[in-house]
């Protein structure tokens, strides 16, 4: 296959599946709390989810929700992912609704309201020399 065919293929070998009634699973992706001002930031620059991808996950049936902001640091704005079909939606509502969880640290001031969840995340980062 060619790169540019790859954007068009499933995402999963069990895409094929009949569909159901079930609702759509939402996938849920964080700001890292990145702020120009030293005293405030909390995290990184970069954001889990670019607008792109976030479009075509939805075309493969999930829902997607971004906190308010999430991207504005990597060059994605609020409106980017809302002409992505994206809900742009504070962060608690992120955590309330989504079902999978993206970030690229894990928020863990947030653990406690991520139970039941996945979370996607670099956790290497965490760890001595990132292994």
């Amino acid at each position: 296959r060619s790169p540019g065919d790859m954007a068009s293929a499933p995402l999963l070998p069990n895409d094929g599946l009949a569909p159901t009634n079930a609702p759509p699973l939402v996938l849920g992706i964080l700001s890292e709390g990145y702020s120009p001002n030293a005293l405030e930031s909390l995290g990184d620059q970069r954001v889990s989810m670019v607008p792109a991808v976030a479009e075509a996950l939805q075309k493969d049936g999930y829902r997607v929700c971004v906190e308010s902001s999430a991207g504005i640091y990597a060059g994605f704005t609020d409106a980017a992912y809302e002409k992505a079909g994206c809900s742009v939606v504070p962060r608690a509502e992120v955590l309330r609704t989504a079902q999978v969880l993206f970030a690229i640290e894990a928020p863990v001031r947030d653990l406690p309201a991520m139970r039941g969840k996945v979370l996607i995340s670099w956790v290497g980062r965490l760890l001595d020399n990132g292994k």
